[in-house]
């Protein structure tokens, strides 16, 4: 099915790219742009979606111009196979240069990239995220410091951001305003899913093999803050995404973390003392049960942020019935009395109301009414990555998500049969050699077409994919968007599962000149240049 899947996907690009705009993205060839990066994730009797259970989260891809030619450039995170960067020679055109800028990272699974002047020199340098088989070597995340002429030197034990755990995402702000950058680094839980959910205060004992970290920076050396700054650092804490905004306008940056599976979502109010309250119960009334990507932006350009998080509820009804379960209202009831709040299966769209008391005994905190349902974003399947952005040019921030998963771990029927210890045994005895991998071999592969989402400028928004030439069916992760060419639109590029890359050009400019677009690049001082 893979190889079925790439050619006719090939094929399409090819047809689509030849001179044809009518969409509005030309998703364009790797003969072309040069990327050929494919995030091939093999599944083997000793590594598999049974003995690590993130194997098919897929790998992050981030853009930044490396070396300040106005050009932006592209990395990819690869589980399996090495990283890839590719340096932007212009007019879709780039070169991979992983093995001369000294990135090559086979035998280590990556997960997310972040790009960040770190050390405040003007040159972006790269934090790459890792995970994998706990069992594997090389876990430590790496931080590859901008030597200035395309090459980078690890040096994240130097800076102390070398963390093991199973990390998926990092984001660097300058959360006490101090003049550089901090960070914040996402994990995702060592601990088995398990027993722990509906018990009582999980979240507040602190996880000696892992937890989420906040990271005051000290002159380029990280010092963990996390218990000091009231950040949860937890075995429950499954995190799949996080994201930096100011939502109650001070002018000091909130946090957004998205778990998955049981825990609730964090909203950290910063405090501008160094320290931050977790407030969603105060703020947020319902959230998505499994949350996975998440993006903070302005959807009706009222000047407050607003908060949008993907969860695994499909569109369609069949889908629904074959690969979703939901909660019962007593389990419902059990999380609520042990504190893990209104959670249901489906995307949810915060809007940001301003400052405003939900509970007028509770001291006035920003206030977000859920309208996902409202707004036709609730149901995108299983998805990933969350980006809010104008992509036609419009003057409104669309909505992009990155979507599907390799194998259907959630298929009704398949759990039904692997329930079924007779037929259980009855496979592994047949399969003295490869028994896990023939029970995976059965779990069902089905190929799903991302989302685009027109903001319609009225709280409500339309899937264009189809219509915007997004709708290539595949295994999505990662997702990022740059302005790659300078035309002034915003192009995409998406990191797949076994299957190549989408590298995406944005025809907007071409097709609605009308539509303006203005760019600024920021100069600032001290150690913050960017």
């Amino acid at each position: 099915m893979i190889s079925i899947c790439t050619i006719a996907m090939f094929s399409g690009c090819h047809s689509s790219y030849s001179g044809n705009t009518v969409k509005l993205f030309d998703l364009i060839p790797p003969a072309i742009t040069g990327i050929d990066f494919s995030n091939d994730v093999k599944y083997t009797e000793e590594l598999n979606a049974y003995t690590f259970r993130n194997f098919y989260n897929g790998g992050g891809v981030g853009i930044g111009d490396i070396n300040n030619d106005g050009l932006p450039d592209v990395f990819f995170c690869g589980n399996l196979k090495s990283n890839k960067l590719y340096l932007n020679k212009g007019n879709f055109k780039f070169e991979d240069i992983t093995d001369k800028a000294g990135l090559n990272s086979a035998g280590v699974w990556s997960t997310g990239v972040t790009f960040a002047d770190v050390n405040g020199d003007g040159l972006l340098d790269i934090y790459v995220c890792k995970s994998g088989d706990l069992k594997s070597k090389n876990r430590n995340n790496s931080l590859y410091i901008n030597n200035g002429n395309n090459t980078f030197t690890e040096r994240a034990a130097e800076y102390g951001l070398n963390s093991l755990g199973l990390s998926t995402h990092a984001e660097f702000f300058d959360y006490d305003h101090d003049g550089d950058l901090d960070c914040y680094l996402l994990n995702n839980s060592m601990r088995s899913v398990g027993n722990y959910d509906l018990v009582k205060d999980q979240r507040n004992i602190p996880d000696t093999l892992g937890g989420n970290k906040l990271y005051r920076n000290d002159n380029n050396h990280f010092i963990d803050v996390t218990t000091k700054a009231g950040i949860y650092s937890s075995k429950i804490g499954f995190g799949l995404g996080v994201t930096i905004a100011d939502v109650n306008k001070d002018g000091w940056q909130d946090i957004y973390v998205s778990n998955d599976f049981f825990e609730k979502d964090y909203l950290y109010i910063n405090n501008k003392n160094g320290t931050f309250t977790e407030s969603l119960e105060n703020c947020i009334r319902e959230l998505s049960m499994n949350s996975m990507g998440a993006d903070i932006a302005d959807i009706n350009n009222d000047g407050y942020p607003d908060i949008y998080v993907t969860d695994m509820l499909p569109e369609t009804e069949a889908r629904v019935k074959t690969k979703t379960n939901f909660e019962n209202w007593d389990k419902y009831q059990s999380n609520l009395a042990n504190g893990y709040y209104h959670q249901f299966v489906r995307n949810v769209l915060q809007l940001n109301q301003g400052i405003s008391p939900i509970d007028a005994t509770k001291i006035p905190e920003v206030n977000f009414s859920e309208i996902g349902r409202l707004a036709g974003v609730q149901a995108t399947d299983w998805s990933w990555g969350a980006l809010i952005t104008d992509l036609n040019n419009d003057g409104f921030k669309d909505i992009f998500v990155a979507n599907a998963i390799f194998k259907d771990l959630t298929d009704q029927d398949y759990i039904q049969y692997t329930a079924n210890p007779d037929e259980v045994r009855k496979i592994l005895k047949q399969e003295k050699d490869g028994g896990i991998k023939k029970l995976i071999d059965l779990m069902p592969s089905n190929p799903l077409s991302n989302y685009a989402y027109s903001n319609n400028g009225d709280l409500t928004f339309t899937n264009k994919a189809k219509e915007w030439g997004l709708d290539q069916p595949g295994f999505s992760n990662g997702s990022a968007y740059a302005d790659l060419d300078n035309d002034g639109d915003l192009d995409l590029v998406v990191n797949n599962v076994n299957m190549p890359a989408f590298v995406y050009r944005n025809q907007s400019v071409q097709q609605h000149p009308e539509n303006k677009f203005l760019k600024v690049i920021l100069e600032g001082e001290g150690k913050n240049r960017f």
